[in-house]
Formats: structure tokens, sequence, C-alpha cells
């Protein structure tokens, strides 16, 4: 079974339930289409820190503790890709641990 983190923007997050991103997921649409025919499961879904200097390091902090659970795959929100200065730090230092997927569903 593939084993999913998701991790949207803290900012967002104060007006998003992160119903695109669950919706997408029950759909198997937008980045989640290629989980159409495999057994998939969200283990976590949690925000960044908000726009700190150091929010790379409290992302990885966190998706460590998804790897404990069994993610092996990290979904970036499509609003972290919109809108994250660090958004290309993420993907590079996620990469090392983790298969990282740059957006959850389109904004349609």
């Amino acid at each position: 079974m593939d084993k999913i983190g998701i991790i949207n923007c803290y900012k967002i997050s104060k007006k998003c339930a992160g119903v695109g991103c669950i919706n997408a997921f029950n759909e198997k649409s937008g980045a989640f289409d290629k989980y159409a025919f495999r057994d998939a499961e969200i283990v976590g879904f949690i925000h960044c820190s908000g726009c700190s200097e150091n929010a790379t390091a409290k992302v990885i902090h966190e998706a460590k503790k998804m790897e404990e659970r069994g993610v092996q795959t990290i979904h970036l929100s499509s609003c972290i890709k919109s809108d994250c200065k660090w958004y290309d730090d993420f993907i590079e230092k996620l990469s090392d641990t983790f298969e990282v997927v740059d957006f959850t569903h389109s904004n349609e």
C-alpha cells in the first residue's frame, strides 16, 4: 500500500480546510491520478510552520514524523506551489528521503 503525506501552506490553511487536496485524493484526480489502480492512503496531512526563516527545517522535522508512520511519498499542496518562497528548497530537501510530488490538485 502506498502511504502518502500532504504538506500544505500554513497561511492558506487559515482559510482552506484542505478540501481540494482530500477530494483530489478521493477522486484519484490531479496529482493523485497515479494511484487510480493502487491501494493508497493518506497517513499525514500537515501544514508548514509559516513563513519563517527556518521553514525548511521545520518541514523536514514534521516529515520525519510521517516517515516513522511509513510515508514514502509526500505531496506538496498546490497552495505551496503557488505561494511559497521555500518551495524549491522543500522539494530538494524532502527528495533526500521521499518521493516528492509537486502539487495536489488543479486550482480550477
